[in-house]
């Protein structure tokens, strides 16, 4: 991946650039570097069917830069985690809603170059500082998020509920309040 150590800020800069990566190339991006960006790409990838209500909430902060995008991403956070239950699922809204946010900006004209790096950057150091110890005792990236969202697990159905259930409940709140 680039950085091969998880507890690292550099590792989730690494990471979330191959995602938003993959989230503009779809297809065409390379294939992924280890088992926890081919995860991501994975479970971020099953939340297409909620890029619409991903959108509404771009629309409604009228997030059209990157400036804005990173004001957008630590509201849409703090809204996911208002009631301070951490997940696995949860996190990959987070990183969702950064796949969607920058195939928006880039219909906006922004280059893909600036904006996959500034992004990647903005999502890495908020992960760090917000989300690093809870990952780290929950198994790390390679562990626990790697095994909570393995296909075969049972853990797998309820992690995608969650995940929907983040979804539905920042949306909702934060597109009524706006």
């Amino acid at each position: 991946m680039g950085h091969k150590n998880p507890d690292s800020e550099a590792f989730l800069y690494f990471l979330t650039k191959d995602y938003l990566g993959f989230a503009l190339e779809g297809s065409q991006s390379g294939p992924a570097t280890d088992s926890v960006a081919e995860t991501l790409r994975r479970t971020g990838s099953s939340l297409q069917t909620h890029e619409q209500e991903f959108e509404l909430f771009i629309n409604n902060l009228n997030v059209g830069s990157i400036e804005e995008a990173k004001r957008a991403i630590p509201i849409l956070t703090r809204e996911i985690y208002s009631d301070g239950t951490d997940n696995w699922g949860r996190l990959v809204t987070l990183y969702a809603f950064c796949g969607v946010l920058v195939r928006h900006l880039r219909r906006k004209g922004i280059p893909e170059g600036e904006l996959i790096e500034d992004i990647a950057q903005c999502m890495a150091h908020h992960t760090w500082t917000h989300k690093a110890a809870w990952i780290k005792e929950n198994g790390g990236w390679e562990k626990g998020f790697v095994e909570f969202f393995r296909q075969k697990s049972p853990r797998f159905s309820y992690a995608k509920m969650a995940i929907v259930t983040g979804i539905v409940a920042a949306f909702s709140f934060v597109i009524y309040q706006h």
